[in-house]
């Protein structure tokens, strides 16, 4: 019997040896091509939607599932670094830094076992306000181009897939899971596609997520000219499309138009819906064929068929490696807009007492809101990462000025009772596994605090990780009286009543955004209180908060200023205030930090301000009373030690405005078609988005796209212009003329000339960063290929270049150019 049983072993190991499929020899058509063939058709279409955030295993055959994870600035799936965002990454201009966060991006990816990343984000900023304006590589596609193409290379250079997303014009959160965006094709391809198109045909992205809008009449999700005519006919993409989440809207348009995965289900593409497209013969079975292909396709260059089920490793996790790029990235993207006197850096003999001001100066405001936000580890304050760095002889005097939305203190168990005894402290918490609080809880408990970060995990092991809702109950007993402001910071839906009251009713998806109210309250009188909270899907946060009252915090951050040699003033934004799901209501800096920068400029000459932010704010009413401004970004979780070496002059500061700062929002190319018409918008702007439209304007904006100062001076020298008729090449030099080492970015930028076509007054074609000692001159040389001279032609739906003078524009920002030359081209 033993030898019956060993020659069976034996037999069909050989036969799985055998299998085409399993034998890594082969090419990975062919594996894909005989894996298609095994599978039965009820398999094919289970394949097509997803269970969560993975692929459905077809264990039968051994195929697991593809696992997948936000998001473009670090690993979502628990705790783990978290990088500077793209916006910041773009202001770096150094592609080759960026790919080096790619490669970290893909070792905490497989740290997580997980196996592909959903980023990188290349949507054109075209909003000032949009929402997720900080996932993105700013406003222009070259440079967007360049970041993406490193980034993805960098994460592939791991074994990790990435996904080039939200294909594509999705650049505004208002009405953004259905808004109908009319672009036209020139725009389309010039100014919204190059990135994606980069990612496919240069970095040879595995993974591409559609958007959640409609263009040009039809979701992304079942368009056929952006994922079929565009994607795969035109660029030939051989990898795997997949929906945003909860994205796609029909069953035979998706399948039609080119989508390849439905998910995070397949609410739409499931084996009923689909099967009954084939019996009816709207669809036929080479369709699905196509699209299964596709993700055998990614599971088998993964080398998930050849190797054991990738584990979580710890190791893989906020390395040392990991973190040092993630600091030498967050320092090379702070951008220096103003040092009037040449205040900075800040000579550490000759202070004694710094004060450390504002609502983002003891806080890591590592990234923006949604599904791109890091639960990081150990992140570093700026007031950290200066108290890490400076002579410890100075005094550093800290005081936070005012408050922002989402920031008040979570109420402690202390004033929280479950019981009208008052004896037991906490609120009462009802749980339930659906968004809509019915049925019987799943789970009771008494939770002491509400403040809960759950991310993408579960409540708890009787809970969903999405879908679920919460009640929580009791009573509220304040210790003194007088005006409180409770706050309410959410993922998704909340309800608060007081005394039955309804006072707080958000009752609705949306990224983490907080919500308030006022309320005057007696001292040591129960207040009945009751909380709803559900969450859909994504990040899961509830927390309860409050500033209670008599607390005059602008009044102590303006004393302490006043006794100081230097203040820094750390102002900003948030997660809750720059976050997916909706755009910001204007520019300006919220909750009061605009008044507090001018009374504290009233009592101090010397104020440093620094910008902790996504993407643009209002300065018209503030910056000329302060003599230093600096752009950090959100800098990650070593953000604040970035942020103290550039203050410090440890490093000279190089980042470089990849998006243009404007002195109204007025002034910007969407002000006229942004919230005019209920669930569309026309891209009336067209090919004049950002730098295109304030040149083409004659606007003078607040800071031009490319803009960053240094500690140090450069100076440019000796330009020459050559071509071969299919190359341009600029050759000049710069010389490092001031009393620092550092960085500069030359620019090239292209012009047309006398163009019968309505062309932009100049279009970045290439950059360079340069690293210069003190008194060193280099050569650099920038090369345009004759091709990217080209403009989309909507008669030929071809690109075009058109003959005669074009200039050739060298400069240190898009307006300020330090020479032209001029060339025929036939």
């Amino acid at each position: 019997m033993k030898k019956i049983f060993a020659f069976l072993l034996y037999s069909f190991t050989i036969f799985s040896q055998q299998l085409p499929y399993k034998n890594p020899n082969l090419s990975i058509e062919e594996r894909v091509r005989d894996l298609l063939s095994r599978l039965t058709l009820k398999e094919k279409i289970e394949l097509l939607g997803g269970t969560g955030f993975a692929t459905k295993p077809i264990e039968r055959l051994g195929i697991p599932e593809l696992r997948m994870t936000d998001g473009p600035v670090g690993v979502r799936w628990g705790e783990s670094t978290a990088f500077p965002v793209s916006i910041a990454m773009a202001a770096t201009w150094d592609p080759s830094l960026i790919y080096s966060l790619g490669t970290a991006l893909g070792r905490e990816t497989k740290g997580k076992a997980r196996h592909v990343i959903l980023g990188p984000c290349v949507n054109i900023a075209r909003i000032p306000m949009g929402g997720r304006n900080f996932e993105s590589f700013g406003e222009d596609p070259f440079l967007a181009s360049r970041m993406a193409v490193n980034y993805i290379k960098g994460v592939q250079s791991e074994g990790v897939a990435a996904t080039v997303k939200h294909f594509a014009v999705n650049n505004q959160e208002h009405e953004r899971t259905y808004i109908d965006v009319l672009v036209s094709l020139r725009a389309l391809n010039e100014i919204y596609l190059p990135a994606f198109k980069a990612a496919v045909t240069e970095a040879d992205v595995l993974c591409v997520m559609s958007a959640y809008n409609k263009v040009n009449n039809h979701f992304a999700s079942e368009n056929e000219y952006l994922l079929q005519t565009k994607l795969k006919d035109e660029w030939n993409f051989k990898g795997l499309v997949m929906s945003d989440w909860g994205a796609v809207h029909s069953v035979v348009p998706t399948l039609k138009g080119g989508l390849d995965l439905e998910m995070p289900y397949g609410t739409f593409l499931n084996y009923d819906n689909v099967i009954k497209a084939l019996e009816k013969n709207i669809i036929n079975l080479s369709t699905i064929d196509k699209k299964v292909e596709r993700i055998l396709t990614i599971i088998v260059k993964l080398g998930l068929l050849d190797t054991a089920e990738w584990k979580e490793n710890s190791m893989l996790i906020n390395s040392d490696e990991n973190q040092k790029i993630a600091y030498e990235v967050s320092k090379a993207s702070i951008v220096l807009l103003k040092n009037k006197d040449s205040i900075l850096p800040i000579n550490e003999e000759k202070v004694k007492k710094i004060a450390v001001i504002g609502p983002a100066a003891k806080i890591a405001r590592t990234g923006g809101g949604g599904s791109s936000l890091v639960a990081a580890i150990n992140p570093v304050s700026p007031y950290d990462g200066l108290k890490n760095k400076i002579d410890p002889k100075i005094l550093l005097e800290f005081a936070e000025g005012v408050q922002l939305d989402g920031d008040a203190k979570s109420i402690s168990s202390d004033f929280l009772f479950a019981d009208n005894e008052l004896k037991l402290h906490g609120l009462v918490g009802e749980y339930y596994s659906n968004k809509t609080l019915s049925g019987k809880p799943v789970l009771s408990r008494i939770d002491k605090e509400i403040n809960f970060w759950w991310h993408g995990e579960s409540p708890s092991k009787e809970i969903n990780e999405d879908n679920f809702s919460i009640r929580w109950s009791g009573y509220l007993v304040p210790k003194i009286s007088g005006q409180y402001e409770i706050s309410i910071a959410t993922d998704d839906g909340i309800r608060l009543y007081v005394d039955d009251k309804l006072l707080i009713d958000d009752w609705f998806d949306r990224g983490v955004s907080s919500s308030n109210v006022k309320l005057l309250l007696e001292k040591n009188k129960p207040y009945k209180i009751k909380i709803e909270y559900y969450e859909n899907a994504g990040d899961a946060v509830c927390v309860l908060g409050w500033n209670t009252p008599g607390e005059n915090i602008m009044e102590s951050a303006i004393e302490i200023a006043k006794r100081s040699e230097l203040v820094i003033l750390f102002v900003g934004t948030s997660y809750n205030i720059e976050t997916e799901g909706r755009d910001r209501d204007n520019l300006l800096l919220p909750n009061d930090q605009v008044e507090l920068i001018n009374k504290i400029a009233r009592v101090n000459k010397n104020v440093v301000v620094v910008l902790n932010t996504g993407s643009p704010v209002l300065m018209n009413d503030w910056i000329d009373n302060v003599p230093v401004v600096l752009q950090m970004w959100f800098g990650g979780s070593q953000g604040g030690n970035a942020i103290a070496d550039v203050l410090l002059g440890n490093y000279n500061p190089s980042g470089k405005l990849p998006i243009t700062f404007p002195r109204l929002w007025e002034d910007c190319s969407a002000f006229g078609t942004y919230k005019s018409f209920p669930s569309r918008t026309y891209y009336s702007d067209d090919i004049y988005v950002g730098y295109r439209h304030f040149d083409k304007s004659e606007i003078e904006p607040l800071f031009p796209f490319g803009f960053g100062l240094s500690y140090t001076s450069f100076e440019y020298n000796d330009v020459s212009l050559e071509t071969n008729n299919e190359e341009y090449t600029l050759t000049f030099f710069i010389k490092n003329t001031g009393q620092m080492d550092g960085f500069e970015t030359p620019q090239l930028y292209v012009g047309k000339k006398f163009s019968k076509i309505d062309r932009p007054v100049r279009e970045l074609k290439s950059f360079s960063k340069v690293f210069l000692k003190t008194g060193e001159t280099k050569k650099v040389v920038l090369s345009v290929p004759k091709k990217n001279l080209a403009y989309f032609d909507i008669k030929t739906d071809s690109w075009l270049i058109e003959e005669g003078v074009y200039e050739f524009m060298v400069g240190a920002s898009s307006r300020d150019i330090k020479f032209k030359k001029e060339v025929i081209v036939n």
